[in-house]
């Protein structure tokens, strides 16, 4: 099975609702930061730890920090990573 582009795996990200709050739209929250400077245009491994948040919530992980944001929420957004890629690998392997 042949992976898809990175940027796919972010459209998938955007179809789902918030994480914490099931608001949409969503942003694609990048758990693996992708750095300033980096050619986003390119296919980044860090694409594939996005995770589904609001607006409020995505600029409040921004805000706080990652550890305050998850302190504060008691939640494993890795694990929700975890399930967002089983999913897209398992849609995608069926489409081929």
């Amino acid at each position: 099975m042949a992976l898809k582009d990175s940027k796919d795996f972010i459209k998938f990200v955007k179809t789902f609702s918030c994480g914490l709050c099931a608001t949409v739209p969503v942003d694609a929250h990048h758990l693996d930061s992708v750095g300033m400077g980096g050619n986003r245009m390119e296919v980044i491994i860090e694409d594939y730890s996005c995770v589904p948040l609001c607006r409020v919530h995505h600029q409040e992980w921004h805000q706080i920090g990652d550890r305050e944001f998850l302190k504060k929420y008691n939640l494993n957004l890795w694990k929700l990573n975890y399930q967002m890629n089983k999913l897209w690998r398992k849609q995608n392997a069926q489409e081929n």
